[in-house]
């Protein structure tokens, strides 16, 4: 008796060795999704700032504005730094926050307001009229050393100094076609902002260009057309030299091109660029039902992999963390591996019930907003 006894200590024992070993492989080969926190929106979100304003993660916080206001958590807990009103019914619709160093800078096109905010407190450091111009909201600004570039109401570029000063108007008519400037980006002396076209000049109705000009002179430097497609909603990307652009519309292509002569590096057709996103190596691309890894140095596609469709957003951004794509489509969150596309995760929907939207990934969390509030969540590993 006591020797079969001992036998059955003993299997147990291995037993609980063998399940503790396989939990430790377990753990080694990926962490659990886990939502760490969650911060619920204190005035309800606006539609159109849901699907057009990511949350920007900087300096410890984590900023946002779908609801009206601009509102800062701390990265690590979610707790409420500071949250600062929009005047009256004003909300954010840019893609993109205009962030220099410890400044954030909002245009506000319902009250004709610039206003510079101090990152660290809220505190409003600035305010200036645009009146008698009006702001584009749904439009991505730029900035460099001395100006911001900001796109306003009626076919134009508005230059402010660093300090709210207006310096001077660039009018998108005296480049020869009637259509907004849809991104900005500053290289040097250059000023690069994209366009879609819907003319008579473009045969396909489905045209875009980008445009450099001269930031003093104003004179054209060089010009890139496509009948591909109109470049409208993603900002175009500019890294080491080289524009990164997808169209939104038409056939499809993604382009890099040379920003200091407008030369094409390489293309690549037939994809739609809804939202893009660089890493060192990749270009990832969100083509509305398929998400794209295309190699940054030659455009050739390295893998792409097909999302289920259930209705819903197809703009919505990606993130790229540790080897890992994050991504929002008909309201589930993927997850996806950076090296093949494979899919390694799906979250159905939020803690709240509502869809995931826009994201952000940074100190190995993910931050995704829904229409009720931002969730933290640790990185997939």
């Amino acid at each position: 008796m006591s020797f079969i006894l001992i036998n059955n200590i003993m299997y147990k024992i291995l037993f609980v060795i063998l399940f503790l070993f396989s939990s430790c492989k377990k753990s080694a080969e990926h962490s659990e999704f886990e939502n760490i926190w969650s911060f619920e929106y204190e005035n309800p979100a606006e539609a159109l700032s849901l699907l057009s304003n990511a949350p920007v993660a900087v300096n410890g916080s984590i900023i946002i504005g779908p609801d009206g206001q601009v509102t800062s958590l701390e990265i690590n807990s979610g707790k409420k730094k500071w949250s600062l009103n929009l005047a009256g019914d004003a909300h954010i619709k840019v893609s993109e926050l205009l962030i220099r160093g410890a400044e954030l800078f909002i245009k506000d096109d319902r009250n004709d307001l610039l206003q510079s905010i101090a990152i660290q407190n809220g505190e409003i450091i600035w305010q200036t009229s645009s009146q008698p111009y009006k702001f584009f909201q749904h439009a991505n600004d730029a900035f460099d050393n001395e100006n911001l570039y900001l796109i306003g109401e009626n076919y134009e570029i508005l230059i402010f100094d660093l300090d709210g000063a207006f310096e001077k108007r660039i009018s998108m008519l005296d480049y020869g076609i009637e259509t907004d400037a849809r991104s900005i980006r500053i290289l040097d002396n250059q000023i690069i902002f994209s366009q879609r076209l819907r003319q008579d000049n473009c045969a396909t109705q489905f045209c875009g260009r980008i445009l450099s000009i001269d930031k003093e002179t104003e004179e054209v430097l060089w010009e890139y057309r496509t009948e591909n497609g109109g470049f409208i909603f993603e900002p175009i990307l500019l890294e080491d030299e080289i524009i990164y652009a997808g169209v939104t519309d038409g056939s499809g292509e993604f382009v890099a091109l040379n920003a200091t002569n407008g030369e094409v590096i390489w293309k690549t057709l037939d994809i739609i660029g809804q939202s893009y996103t660089l890493t060192d190596s990749m270009v990832l691309v969100n083509g509305g039902v398929r998400l794209y890894a295309l190699d940054k140095f030659t455009g050739k596609e390295l893998w792409n992999t097909g999302l289920e469709f259930g209705g819903g957003h197809g703009q919505d951004n990606i993130g790229y963390l540790n080897g890992y794509a994050y991504h929002a489509h008909s309201g589930r969150l993927y997850i996806l591996k950076g090296n093949t596309g494979e899919i390694v995760h799906t979250e159905e929907r939020s803690p709240d019930g509502s869809p995931f939207q826009l994201l952000a990934v940074d100190d190995d969390k993910v931050f995704i907003q829904t229409f009720n509030a931002l969730y933290a969540y640790t990185a997939w590993e």
